[in-house]
């Protein structure tokens, strides 16, 4: 049940429902899109952004503090995803705190975006922010500036309805969690904690409990140049061999390694889907009449908490299939995998996640436990500093594609949801609902 302060709160975020629609617009409107290897893309304004946040939140009487990482001094263990020569430079970090007596909250959101892909493809200029028919359209609209506009206004409106923050919270503006979540362990390993989190990606306005691990990497193929207009030898007398042709089986092999994967007891989870790799990218070939002697194919490979060693598996699959090949036997392809991105989850009687199952209750929505097939910082936040930490977001079903956009309703919804969980965690445990 909610109290008359939660009330008034929440009224304030109906209040100022069009000044958060405007935040979420102009978070848009930055260009922060994750650079594929290095460096970063022409146009973007990461330093923008963060300024813009930097200025709402010292408003709010936060202690801000940014600064630009360096992937190579990241400490280095088993799940933690460092790419050691990543160039983070003029990606800035934002830290900002507000201090006061009580228990201590940490909202954490990622700023940057992937990708517009074919901008043709979109009804809307992926960074302008449209409004149409109440949703927002734009790149980032619900991964994640949304949440991070949901935390602002949030904030605000706790602020100016309630005249105070009780108890601490710290926000986390952060980059690169498309990429290799880096911007969070830097935050991390500098030690920036609180008693629990919350991260606002898209959740579909459920508590997400749970996500798997990730393993990226490249699977090199070789072959046997030759010219292709000309009648061939057998490739034990020195013919040449198609390297693509030997990718394909490749690739059917690794089909079978994910038929295997659905059906063994060890890879089913409650809430998530079984270990998956997807070939996601091939290059090959050079020349037009020229058979290809090399190809690479780039992969993904999703899993969940529970696998030890997702690598080993992927090799013992590699090798079964050039068990079954007479060229590949004698020229295996070659496993290129950097360090994982361990999976998490949270146990459902922690008390930040009834905290955050009572306020989607309480705002009138049927909250369930979910889980991602997709990683978030929340691994971090959960295994390196220990905080127990749960998503709540809009919905994710434009994530990743053209015309991504996010319902006014959602976003408000978000925002509320939010509030009461900063006003029921940091007001102590005689605020907050067992739900």
């Amino acid at each position: 049940m909610l109290t008359p302060d939660e009330k008034a709160v929440l009224r304030r975020i109906d209040d100022r429902k069009e000044e958060l629609v405007d935040c979420l617009r102009r978070l848009i409107r930055f260009r922060t899109v994750t650079p594929l290897f290095r460096g970063r893309a022409e146009g973007d304004d990461y330093a923008g952004l963060q300024s813009f946040l930097s200025d709402r939140l010292a408003g709010l009487g936060f202690d801000v503090e940014m600064w630009e990482a360096d992937a190579s001094t990241l400490e280095r263990f088993p799940g933690c995803g460092v790419v050691p020569d990543r160039d983070l430079s003029n990606m800035p970090i934002l830290v900002a705190r507000r201090e006061r007596a009580g228990p201590s909250l940490l909202l954490n959101g990622h700023y940057d975006v992937v990708p517009p892909g074919v901008v043709t493809n979109w009804r809307h200029p992926p960074f302008d922010g449209v409004v149409e028919n109440d949703r927002v359209f734009g790149r980032g609209a619900c991964d994640m500036k949304a949440g991070l506009a949901a935390i602002v206004e949030a904030l605000r409106c706790v602020v100016e309805a309630n005249g105070e923050i009780p108890g601490t919270v710290v926000v986390e503006s952060v980059p690169d969690e498309e990429m290799t979540s880096m911007g969070t362990l830097v935050c991390c390993q500098r030690d920036v904690r609180a008693d629990a989190a919350i991260v606002p990606e898209p959740t579909d306005l459920q508590v997400l409990v749970a996500v798997r691990g990730s393993l990226g990497g490249r699977i090199v193929v070789s072959g046997r140049a030759g010219h292709s207009e000309m009648a061939q030898i057998p490739w034990r007398d020195g013919g040449p061999v198609n390297a693509i042709s030997k990718a394909a089986r490749v690739v059917e092999g690794l089909e079978r390694l994910n038929a295997e994967w659905a059906t063994r007891p060890d890879k089913r989870h409650r809430y998530l889907d079984p270990d998956t790799i997807v070939a996601t990218m091939i290059r090959g070939g050079e020349w037009d009449v020229m058979v290809p002697e090399r190809v690479e194919i780039t992969f993904d490979s999703m899993f969940v908490p529970s696998t030890k060693d997702k690598r080993a598996e992927i090799q013992a699959g590699l090798d079964s299939i050039a068990h079954d090949d007479d060229w590949m036997r004698d020229h295996p392809p070659v496993l290129e995998a950097g360090d994982y991105l361990y999976g998490a989850e949270i146990r459902e009687d922690e008390p930040i996640v009834r905290a955050a199952s009572a306020a989607l209750t309480d705002l009138g929505l049927e909250s369930r436990f979910v889980g991602s097939g997709s990683l978030t910082d929340m691994v971090h936040l959960i295994n390196y500093s220990k905080i127990p930490t749960v998503c709540v977001g809009p919905a994710a079903r434009t994530a990743h594609a053209a015309d991504e956009c996010v319902t006014v309703d959602e976003l408000v919804t978000t925002t509320k949801a939010l509030a009461l969980m900063i006003l029921r965690w940091c007001g102590g445990p005689d605020r907050r609902r067992s739900g």
